[in-house]
């Protein structure tokens, strides 16, 4: 493909994507959740009145806090209880990715593909960013929360809306070509196509950042620390194999380790918690999808 066929062709794939009646605008429970993730104040009573807002996802997670999981006697109510159950970080992260899953419908997704071993990777990427942030010591360690549920949010367009040309990735990927290889033959990069949302949308820089550079942070941009982060957590999540596992272009590993402020022991403290930690949640956090 010539230079100018593949902006043709990206030009083409934008308009489509931009053209996607679902995509075009961002729920606003999910814009609330977004705000009130990013804000350091929020406490539990305000995110009891966001997931209570929507019938959705408040039943979904109502339905998480009675699961096996917990092993409570008596039957939880109240999105107040739930919180207590589930634990307030918790269920930041899962009342964001229940708003989002209501955009990305995985029924839609090509068949044989996992689209719920996707959702996993993303929750555990998020769960991962926001323990490195915290070792990190980074300010805002819910705005790296954010940005790592969001990091693939192409891959979710393409798996749910733009299926037909997201199968032809997955046959290449069946004839033993990296996916991300597979992805650049097509012209169908992830981070591409996340970003146009990410910007159709109006989400603030630092995810955008993250989901455009994730897996080749820019020195350059100004969310250089954040995306670094989150492209630590997507490599420790895929070296331990939770959720989709999808083969990504070599991390420049020591020098986003100097970026975000983490020594090799201080990080392989957290890969440790995380390995031990999230395996089990992935399993409870497979109900809310």
């Amino acid at each position: 493909m010539t230079a100018i066929e593949n902006t043709e062709h990206l030009n083409r794939l934008r308009i489509r994507v931009f053209q996607i009646e679902r995509l075009a605008a961002m729920p606003q429970v999910v814009w609330r959740l977004i705000d009130a993730l990013g804000d350091e104040r929020t406490d539990a009573l305000r995110l009891e009145r966001i997931i209570e807002s929507d019938p959705a996802i408040a039943s979904k997670i109502l339905s998480l806090a009675n699961s096996a999981y917990y092993g409570l006697p008596q039957e939880i109510t109240t999105i107040r209880r739930a919180v207590v159950i589930i634990g307030f970080q918790e269920l930041q992260l899962l009342s964001l990715g229940a708003g989002l899953a209501e955009v990305f419908d995985l029924r839609k997704a090509p068949l044989g593909f996992d689209g719920v071993a996707l959702w996993l990777h993303c929750l555990a990427v998020s769960w991962a960013a926001r323990e490195l942030a915290e070792a990190a010591r980074y300010p805002i360690p819910g705005e790296i929360m954010v940005a790592g549920l969001l990091h693939d949010l192409g891959k979710l367009v393409l798996a749910t809306h733009l299926a037909d040309e997201f199968s032809q990735v997955l046959r290449l990927v069946g004839q033993n070509t990296p996916y991300f290889q597979a992805e650049e033959r097509l012209g169908l990069n992830h981070t591409v196509i996340g970003y146009w949302l990410a910007a159709r949308w109006g989400l603030p820089e630092i995810h955008s950042s993250a989901i455009r550079y994730h897996h080749h942070p820019q020195d350059t941009d100004p969310y250089f620390i954040s995306t670094c982060l989150v492209a630590l957590a997507d490599q420790l999540v895929k070296e331990f194999g939770l959720g989709l596992v999808q083969e990504a272009p070599p991390l420049d590993f020591s020098t986003a380790l100097q970026a975000a402020n983490l020594n090799p022991d201080r990080f392989q403290a957290v890969a440790g918690v995380i390995k031990e930690k999230v395996p089990p949640m992935l399993e409870t956090w497979k109900q809310t999808l």
